[in-house]
């Protein structure tokens, strides 16, 4: 059948999964003829060869694969060969009894079909000789509908050899010629998210220290020989005050003494700069010549995984930071969009506040990482030294350890959750000003995608989350949670497929609220709409995002729905807390009644204050109870998903946490080793279709896996592993475990629907013991 008149490859494959090859051979054919992009002409050519090979058309999966067998990428070419084999083999050419060939024979098919050589090779040629600046015809986001002559054909197909599986690749299209920037945006949202986040963080941190230091002196009083500490009895508001200025004061230089101490920061020169991106060179010098700014300094971290942040406490401090994973794996142009990115963070201001905050999160954090490793050396250094105290000291050593370094992690984590949203929104900004300076959407696109990418890689290659992509997270580009469903991309599951969750699932925006930056897909959808104002064409061609809602019937309705969207804990506490104060509210108005109607016994209603916390404990309990069985199904042989593409689950953009979808994968466990990890806190599942973050709880949730157990997955680290447990869709992607057993018989097992079920009966416990004091 003829090619139709607006081809889409990812219509075509799908349509070749399902077994629609009439379809599938319209599509991928007119890819061929009209697409620019090698990678892309070289998956749908694949393609074509599977489905004529499926229809028994021979002939035309054999010239295919014939022009194939010249394809710069070698992975292709050795396809191609091998496959080519196959199908002469399997279609031998037909030849006349006598020899005889006609002059002017015609093949039985259409004219269109049989010149598919000949536009795949002028199609290849074409782009190889450097021809990716010629404008690309769009690609429907919709499939079209089925019409008869579209139906597939009656065939039952041999063997065939898989599909040819290979990187994503980039359209690279061009950039704006000339631009007008916009009006200066208007900063007033960012001001006050600014002054909402350090409101937040100082009454979160002065809680937190009046927190340890009262339950630390509450200790102290029930134990023999000691005495409380007085200086925990006094109110550390004066003194978080004075730390806090002192660390805004000092906040570059000592940023600079943490670089360089822990991860080996270096000067770097503008000249080297120029070396690598004579673009990102000139452009610094011009923003700030315009600007009246000072140049920043620049430095350099040896590292591979792609980095760039921006700290100081005013613009003649910033100091810019990239690694050299970034200066590697970047191109010229795309290089520039991202120090034009981080000079958009100087001119805002709001790289200030964030460097503070995140210098101050530094501290807990650098305790976790230190005493940990302390802990562990030492007892391995009492284990070689004093063997007669080994089965007495090092458990005791590796217990006081991991109890501090957990403190100090749980510390870390708390504080940075009042900086989430600044740590958002900023994002949009330093992205508008990247794309006002250089005029390169399409460059900064590719350019969070690579970032994307070689974060995901760098883990794989470390085997870990390294501790600069989790302490300094607040002030990357792109997160490193973000990063990992990424991982999943191939030659058949596209960004497009991936991000199309982050653009259209109607509870993306509830389920991001813990993320530490946008949504990818979002984010780059924003990007998008310089390339259509400037019509330069799009990097990726994203679905057009799901607007928010704009009545109060559809809010509520997402409200009342919101149990199908979030994780069970947090639908208990969200929906126990607007039950527990729906039912005091009743109550209390019961006791106003009574109180009017002079009947006694029901008079305490109204002012029982206690009652409130009571009835919030017990609705978060029985929320829990009532929707925990639907939210871990049984994982049974008949249910079970073994095995699957981590692409194909993460490419439907309506799944959510509470559709559990029970599965058993097998990869390696990456993480961290030994006390860095008791807490289960990094632990990711490397598989032959991607990454994916693994949860794991004891009985007593987190903190359970600090008690002594024979396994724990900390020690299976770098080990080819089987789990069960249970996908879960959100702004990161995860598997709440149920299992994980080596193939030499080690396993560890997790309890979390258990913990919740405690959790549940204590809160309620609770509950019921506060309306029995109320009485």
């Amino acid at each position: 059948m003829n090619s139709i008149p607006n081809p889409s490859l990812d219509i075509g494959m799908t349509a070749l999964q399902q077994g629609d090859y009439a379809l599938a051979i319209a599509h991928l054919s007119g890819v061929c003829e009209l697409e620019l992009d090698e990678s892309l002409i070289s998956r749908a050519a694949v393609g074509l060869v599977t489905a004529y090979q499926r229809v028994g058309d021979g002939r035309k999966a054999i010239a295919i694969c014939q022009i194939l067998t010249d394809d710069p990428n070698p992975e292709v070419r050795s396809w191609a060969t091998n496959t080519l084999t196959q199908l002469t083999t399997q279609f031998p050419p037909t030849t006349n009894p006598t020899g005889f060939v006609p002059l002017n024979e015609t093949p039985p098919s259409s004219p269109n079909t049989s010149n598919i050589p000949q536009w795949l090779g002028n199609s290849a040629q074409r782009l190889f000789s450097g021809g990716k600046s010629q404008k690309k015809p769009p690609i429907p986001q919709q499939p079209l509908p089925q019409t008869s002559s579209q139906l597939p054909v009656a065939y039952t197909p041999p063997s065939t050899p898989s599909l040819f599986t290979t990187s994503p690749r980039f359209r690279n299209l061009g950039r704006a010629e000339s631009w007008k920037p916009a009006k200066p945006p208007k900063l007033f949202q960012l001001w006050c998210v600014e002054i909402g986040s350090a409101i937040a963080f100082f009454y979160l941190l002065r809680f937190w220290i009046q927190f340890l230091m009262g339950t630390t002196n509450n200790i102290l009083v029930k134990l023999p020989f000691l005495e409380p500490i007085q200086l925990f009895y006094r109110d550390p508001t004066p003194t978080l005050w004075v730390i806090l200025t002192l660390l805004l004061i000092f906040l570059p230089w000592l940023m600079d003494r943490i670089l360089k101490q822990f991860y080996g920061l270096q000067p770097f020169s503008l000249s080297q700069l120029t070396s690598h991106s004579p673009e990102a060179a000139k452009m610094v010098q011009r923003f700030c010549r315009q600007r009246h700014l000072p140049l920043p300094t620049l430095e350099i971290l040896p590292t591979n995984a792609p980095l760039a942040i921006t700290y100081g406490n005013l613009p003649r401090t910033a100091r810019i930071v990239v690694s050299e994973g970034l200066l590697s794996q970047l191109t010229e142009d795309e290089i520039a969009t991202i120090y034009g990115g981080e000079l958009g963070h100087i001119i805002h201001r709001d790289f200030i506040l964030i460097s503070l905050f995140t210098l101050a999160i530094q501290i807990p954090y650098l305790i976790y990482w230190q005493v940990s490793k302390w802990g562990e050396d030492l007892s391995q250094l009492i284990d070689r030294k004093l063997p007669a105290y080994r089965k007495l000291l090092p458990p005791i050593i590796l217990g006081i350890s991991s109890a501090i370094a957990s403190l100090g992690y749980c510390t870390y984590y708390l504080l940075r959750l009042p900086l989430l949203w600044l740590s958002r929104i900023r994002i949009y900004y330093s992205d508008r000003t990247a794309i006002e300076t250089t005029g390169n959407p399409n460059g900064l696109t590719r350019a969070l995608l690579k970032i994307a990418i070689g974060i995901t890689e760098d883990i794989q290659t470390s085997r870990q989350t390294s501790s600069i992509l989790e302490s300094l997270d607040l002030l990357l580009p792109i997160g490193y949670q973000q990063a990992i469903p990424l991982s999943s991309c191939s030659g058949q599951i596209s960004f497009e497929a991936i991000l199309h969750w982050d653009c259209t699932n109607p509870y993306r925006d509830w389920l991001s609220i813990t993320a530490s930056h946008p949504l990818i897909g979002d984010r780059l959808n924003s990007i998008a709409r310089y390339s259509h104002h400037w019509k330069i064409g799009t990097e990726l061609d994203l679905p057009t995002p799901t607007p928010p809602i704009r009545n109060n019937t559809a809010r509520l309705a997402k409200l009342l729905n919101g149990y199908k969207a979030l994780p069970l804990f947090h639908s208990a506490l969200f929906y126990g807390l607007i039950l527990g104060i729906l039912f005091r509210g009743i109550l209390w108005l019961i006791g106003i009644i009574c109180d009017w109607l002079n009947i006694w016994q029901l008079i305490w209603l109204h002012n029982a204050n206690s009652f409130l916390d009571a009835c919030i404990l017990i609705a978060f309990s029985l929320t829990i109870l009532f929707w925990i069985n639907n939210y871990f199904p049984d994982i049974k042989p008949g249910t079970v998903i073994n095995q699957p593409n981590l692409g194909e689950l993460l490419a439907n953009p309506h799944t959510l946490p509470p559709d559990s979808k029970p599965i058993q994968l097998t990869g390696k466990l990456l993480g961290r080793n030994s006390l860095l990890n008791w807490l289960g806190t990094d632990l990711t599942l490397q598989t032959p279709t991607g990454l994916i973050k693994l949860h794991l709880f004891s009985y007593l949730g987190a903190f359970g896996n600090l008690l002594p157990q024979r396994h724990r997955p900390s020690d299976l680290i770098g080990e080819q592993i089987t789990i069960t447990g249970w996908f879960r869709r959100g702004a990161t992607p995860w598997i709440d475990l149920e299992t994980l057993r080596t193939s030499g018989g080690k396993m560890s097992k997790a309890y979390y629907p258990i913990w919740l079920t405690i959790l549940a009966f204590s809160a309620a416990t609770w509950g019921a013991y506060l309306i029995w004091q109320v009485r």
